[in-house]
């Protein structure tokens, strides 16, 4: 039988409280709390589960969690055997479990973090595309080659009119008067107002035409570069963590491990022992977690150069 079972269903009992009530407090479901009561804790989903759900269970029952169900939990419920076989973490959904912990807003931001990037990325692919589509156009020469066969075709003396646009007048001389052309577009196409249009093609060279209406800045892509993050350990310790970039990794630290995680806005990480953790970030440092074997679940956000913690 479980002495940290026992005291719980006996405490609920005597303050005259359902499951229910359990329930609708905790938010966690009734079959968890029966398990908790029979003290089959390795029949949860995890260890942080059954940490997290006894510790939750007792502070609403107002029991002293740290000097009488922590020491009853440690021992009825050690890291290594708290883990069911046929069980998995992936199996529980968030309504299993949803206090108002830094756990659930993680999983929310995550989300939000996760929409935000394919919106910037789908905004650089189309920057991309657009620039790529108007430089094989104008390095093409489509323009120019289209405006020289109109020029050959066209009689000597000919008017163009547009209903804004400036008419450009070709004389009998082959001599083009472009003032009005450079007075309307603000910059001038050619060396002076008076080019002989055939130099514009030497030696069967490109004509150096530029239309300056196409002539536009082309946007380059924006290369985001990733966040990173040095985790130290002075201690042995048991550590997961997981970025908004997909990574996930769970290991048993010793003293002297040093990790490098990447991310690009947010991760997550869960610490079995509190004091053996520090984290560098853009020059500064992240330490005083806790006590020593302390379990702690952070969640943190880059903003401007600092970690700050996501409630």
């Amino acid at each position: 039988m479980s002495e940290l079972g026992n005291l719980l269903k006996r405490t609920r009992e005597e303050q005259k409280k359902t499951i229910k009530d359990v329930v609708d407090d905790t938010r966690i479901r009734e079959p968890f709390i029966n398990t908790i009561e029979d003290g089959r804790f390795k029949d949860l989903p995890s260890y942080l589960h059954a940490y997290g759900f006894v510790k939750k269970y007792a502070e609403f029952l107002g029991l002293d969690y740290e000097n009488v169900v922590w020491p009853l939990f440690a021992q009825e419920c050690p890291k290594d055997g708290a883990i069911s076989k046929s069980t998995t973490q992936e199996e529980i959904s968030p309504e299993d479990y949803t206090p108002q912990t830094t756990e659930t807003s993680f999983l929310e931001n995550g989300e939000k973090t996760s929409k935000k990037s394919m919106y910037a990325f789908f905004v650089i692919i189309v920057l991309a595309a657009v620039g790529y589509a108007g430089y094989y156009l104008y390095s093409s020469n489509y323009f120019s080659s289209s405006l020289s066969s109109a020029d050959n075709k066209a009689p000597q003396q000919a008017a163009v009119v547009t209903n804004n646009e400036p008419t450009i007048t070709f004389e009998d001389d082959n001599q083009s008067d472009n003032t009005s052309y450079f007075n309307y577009y603000g910059s001038s196409i050619y060396a002076d107002n008076n080019t002989d249009n055939n130099s514009l093609v030497l030696n069967g060279a490109e004509p150096a035409f530029v239309d300056p209406l196409f002539a536009q800045n082309i946007p380059t892509p924006v290369i985001i570069e990733p966040e990173k993050i040095t985790v130290r350990f002075s201690e042995d310790c048991w550590f997961k963590y997981r970025t908004d970039k997909g990574e996930e990794n769970t290991i048993d630290a010793t003293r002297g491990t040093i990790l490098n995680i990447e991310f690009d806005k947010t991760f997550r990480v869960e610490i079995g022992n509190a004091v053996a953790v520090s984290i560098d970030y853009a020059g500064q440092t992240y330490n005083n977690f806790g006590r020593r074997n302390m379990v702690r679940i952070l969640n943190y956000e880059a903003v401007d150069g600092k970690l700050e913690l996501v409630r």
